[in-house]
């Protein structure tokens, strides 16, 4: 059977793609910090949610990279056969194929909410997504190639952390711990979960130049996406203190507050084009890797006539997932710490601990004894 992708990508587009897809719902709704309990100090919560994130995501890369040239898919049914293993490998694909959906929305939903109320959400949800269809049936290479570009954008992104400084007061940052720890822990998981989305990693390692450098990049990726996640908490509770937690579109409103002389600001433009870009690399790296897992699944010899389909799939479940913004914002809040956590740290727990079990020794293959090595034993009774 041919090989379904013979694209690679370098480590550092690897760090490229887990950055933006991690980036993607703090540059659009950042619902770490909606209705927050504790706003004054919600940077506590995302150190505790980003150390323990870089944990979790270490284990996982380490037990992908047990499985040299396998992805995700192709090692659930090495280990837990062709008939369990296709079951999980499904769970994971639907996973991504859901995500993918909820990202479209978010971006879709955060334009109409910020620019054009009239105009339907459907619009911008049906050209991202084809945009990034496009771009998956192409392979993971040019993906990588494209977060490489757009990269440029998240620096953008952090350059809007310091320039409203004009109206931030350091004041809204007391007091500290007002409610105790636990609205932080809790806050925590929602970081984590969304965290958790870079499990798509188990399908681009294999594709990887330098495998020796998946885990360092890796790290690079969890710790500068979570160093711009507390500078964005920082910065948004600067400018608007208890307030930070009643916006929509928080990243939107900060950068309406940037305004240096007279000459620099209204430069809204930015984070929409920040939007489309990671969201296009979001989308665009879910559908590849869910295409390339179909295929893999039913033994294809391509993946790309899957891109569309998988797409149009994105673009129908954007539509019925959430009737309006607020289910959206309940189910970031509410649902997601709880179900994404569930289903990726189960699978790959289950996957672990079957391995484990495999090279224990506990489910060993049955060794077949060899008749001509019986015949040439002596008969110790001669």
């Amino acid at each position: 059977m041919r090989q379904l992708e013979t694209g690679r990508i370098s480590s550092f587009q690897y760090m490229c793609i887990l950055l933006i897809i991690r980036m993607t719902d703090t540059t659009i709704t950042f619902p770490f910090m909606t209705g927050h309990e504790s706003p004054t100090d919600a940077w506590i919560g995302a150190v505790i949610g980003t150390v323990a994130s870089l944990i979790i995501l270490e284990l996982i890369v380490r037990f992908s990279l047990n499985f040299p040239g396998m992805t995700a898919v192709q090692f659930s049914q090495a280990i837990l056969g062709k008939f369990f293993g296709s079951i999980v490998a499904f769970l994971i694909i639907g996973f991504w194929i859901f995500d993918a959906a909820v990202t479209a929305r978010a971006m879709g939903g955060a334009v109409v909410t910020a620019f054009m109320p009239e105009t339907p959400v459907l619009v911008f949800i049906a050209m991202t997504v084809f945009l990034s269809a496009q771009t998956a049936r192409h392979g993971i290479e040019i993906t990588g190639r494209w977060s490489e570009m757009v990269a440029v954008g998240i620096i953008l992104s952090a350059i809007t952390f310091v320039l409203p400084f004009q109206a931030m007061d350091f004041q809204n940052f007391l007091p500290i711990l007002p409610y105790g720890l636990g609205p932080h822990l809790k806050r925590a998981a929602t970081i984590i979960a969304v965290f958790l989305r870079l499990s798509v990693l188990g399908m681009i390692i294999p594709y990887i130049h330098n495998k020796k450098e998946i885990l360092r990049y890796t790290r690079y990726a969890v710790l500068v996406s979570g160093t711009m996640l507390i500078a964005q908490c920082v910065a948004l509770v600067a400018v608007f203190g208890a307030r930070a937690t009643h916006s929509a579109v928080p990243s939107l409103q900060l950068v309406r507050q940037i305004s240096i002389g007279e000459f620099f600001e209204r430069i809204e433009i930015i984070p929409v084009i920040v939007w489309f870009l990671n969201a296009g690399v979001n989308i665009a790296t879910y559908i590849w890797a869910s295409s390339l897992g179909l295929a893999q699944l039913f033994n294809l010899n391509w993946f790309q006539p899957l891109a569309y389909p998988v797409g149009a799939l994105t673009v129908l479940l954007s539509m019925l997932l959430f009737r309006n913004h607020v289910e959206q914002v309940e189910y970031f809040i509410r649902i997601q710490p709880v179900f994404v956590p569930l289903l990726v740290l189960g699978v790959f727990a289950l996957l672990y601990a079957c391995h484990t079990l495999s090279k224990l020794g506990l489910k060993k293959p049955r060794i077949q004894e060899d008749p001509m090595a019986l015949e040439a034993e002596p008969d110790e009774n001669l």
